[in-house]
């Protein structure tokens, strides 16, 4: 019976290196499929509009990199550890990779989280389908790139929070040091990051637009920014009217179709939003008086703002008053050429509809 006793306790020992030695293979894997946030697809109910798939083709989960947690050394207080980029499919260069990869270099504790096309609409799906439909319907069936891309980077932000960066955007200041050391006090309030793309001074008069505008290629915020719902419903909301001017479905809508990608989805929607928001939430208006030619991070309400050089020191003439970049925005700008192809289409379509109403009020036959 002893010698029985001995055998199972060196058993059991052995079985628990085992598991140890498991664990430890997982841990250090680099790369690696996670499940998403919320309950996996297969899970949805009868009637849920779920992502077609190929015959025999697997759903997979976005890939991610262990393994960042809220309030992770090198983090932001209330921002997960963790950065977002979105892609066709992972087929990188070595230089896009390098690009990406710098935010691991620069924060090795962080997660990393990468989705491609298919696993966006499947992150969607999985995060939006029971409280906003309409999102769904939208996202899933949009045919344009860059408005899904700039849609998606405000859904991933408000549903878990994070660091988003665009592919071309290298990250040159660990994330733990963005902020000044008497900002870094534990900031609950701090909802979300934003930087300057253009600085723009205010000027003196008391009316007038917005001139600023906050850069989107890089964003920081924890899950659940009031500000960030405030932008996701303005750019839903004007996808959709953009769809009922034109009589066509979400998925007709084209580039020839919109103002500006800017004006419609991109930083400029954003950032009037997100001044709208703040100007409810504080009850006075906000603007470029609040905003512009900052020389050190400004918080506005729980919105922290960064002055120029952090997020765009090139567009801002590299300013030597305003602190260290924080990153490095390449301006690979895939979408600008089929933008501007359909902005001249579309200008080339307005002075012909009018020369023709000025012909038509000479009371000339066109």
């Amino acid at each position: 019976m002893v010698l029985i006793g001995i055998l199972s306790k060196q058993w059991r020992v052995v079985a628990a290196a085992v598991c140890v030695t498991i664990l430890l293979v997982r841990l250090t894997d680099p790369v690696r499929h996670v499940g998403l946030a919320k309950p996996p697809l297969e899970e949805a109910r009868p009637g849920d509009p779920l992502v077609p798939t190929e015959p025999g083709e697997k759903q997979e989960p976005h890939a991610s990199r262990p393994f960042g947690i809220p309030g992770a050394p090198g983090t932001i207080p209330g921002v997960p550890g963790k950065v977002w980029h979105a892609a066709n499919d992972d087929n990188f260069t070595g230089e896009q990779r390098d690009v990406m990869d710098s935010w691991l270099r620069k924060n090795p504790g962080f997660r990393h989280e990468l989705l491609t096309t298919r696993q966006a609409d499947n992150y969607v799906i999985a995060n939006y389908n029971h409280t906003r439909p309409d999102i769904v319907a939208l996202f899933t069936v949009l045919p344009i790139a860059i408005l899904r891309a700039d849609l998606l980077r405000y859904l991933i932000l408000l549903s878990e929070g994070g660091i988003w960066s665009d592919l071309d955007v290298t990250c040159e200041v660990d994330v733990g040091h963005w902020l000044p050391a008497d900002m870094h006090a534990a900031r609950p309030e701090i909802s979300l990051i934003v930087g300057l793309e253009f600085d723009a001074p205010a000027p003196a008069a008391e009316e007038r637009p917005v001139h600023s505008q906050f850069a989107s290629w890089v964003l920081a915020a924890r899950a659940g920014s009031p500000h960030l719902q405030h932008v996701v419903d303005a750019v839903v909301e004007g996808l959709y009217d953009i769809a009922r001017e034109n009589e066509v479905g979400p998925s007709g809508i084209t580039l020839d179709m919109i103002s500006d990608v800017i004006d419609v989805t991109g930083p400029k929607k954003m950032t009037l939003a997100v001044l709208q928001s703040l100007s409810r939430m504080l009850g006075r208006t906000v603007d470029d008086r609040d905003v512009a030619g900052l020389r050190r991070p400004r918080l506005v309400g729980d919105v922290l703002v960064m002055p120029g050089a952090a997020f765009a020191a090139q567009q801002n003439h590299y300013p030597t008053d305003q602190g260290e970049p924080l990153v490095t925005h390449h301006y690979a700008g895939s979408w600008k050429a089929e933008a501007d192809a359909a902005r001249e289409r579309r200008k080339k379509k307005e002075e012909k509809e009018r020369e023709r109403m000025e012909a038509r009020d000479r009371g000339q036959a066109v």
